[in-house]
């Protein structure tokens, strides 16, 4: 009967250092697991948060977008950026990088100074329009004016003409003929519709 005990006492014994075998391993995996749940979780933090990142980006990169296109709209925009794009991913030296970032400044700086130039065109071509306005608006008026003149003349005449046809005969020998006019009078030039 010692014996069956001892045997039951070793068994109870290896049992126990199974249990204890197995408690550790269970240990090692729950903690194992929670790192790795603990990485997963971080990891999809840092996932978040980037896609997070990516989405304003590209709401900030559509915004500037259509800014652009509204500013000066290429129809080919989209194709010139990522060609843009690809030109710098080819370059793989900072000299290289530099050399590109003074080219792009130079052309920038040459592009500045063309519309420099064509707001420069633009404000004179307004003032011409002015000035060419201002002309036409003073000729017009001169043009109102010497029609005026001449229809008061005209209407004068008229009055006066019928009264010396009536008494011709007693104003023939004192009055002279009135001349005819010598230019025809100035006409207005017609209205276009449009």
């Amino acid at each position: 009967m010692t014996q069956d005990v001892r045997q039951w006492l070793d068994e109870i014994k290896r049992l126990k250092q199974q249990l204890a075998q197995t408690q550790r391993e269970l240990n090692a995996a729950i903690e194992s697991s929670d790192q790795w749940r603990q990485r997963y979780n971080i990891e999809a933090q840092q996932r978040r948060q980037e896609a997070q990142r990516y989405l304003e980006q590209v709401g900030e990169l559509r915004g500037e977008l259509e800014r652009w296109q509204r500013l000066s709209p290429l129809p080919n925009e989209l194709q010139v950026r990522v060609a843009v794009r690809q030109e710098m991913d080819q370059l793989k030296t900072l000299d290289e990088v530099k050399a590109k970032l003074i080219e792009a400044m130079l052309e920038r700086d040459r592009s500045r100074e063309q519309i420099h130039q064509l707001v420069e065109a633009l404000e004179a071509e307004k003032a011409a329009h002015l000035e060419t306005r201002n002309s036409l608006t003073t000729a017009l008026g001169d043009t109102v004016d010497l029609l005026t003149k001449a229809q008061n003349q005209s209407q004068s005449a008229t009055t006066v003409l019928p009264t010396l046809i009536a008494n011709q005969s007693e104003y023939s020998s004192s009055i002279a003929q009135l001349p005819e006019a010598q230019q025809p009078l100035p006409q207005l030039p017609p209205i276009e519709e449009g």
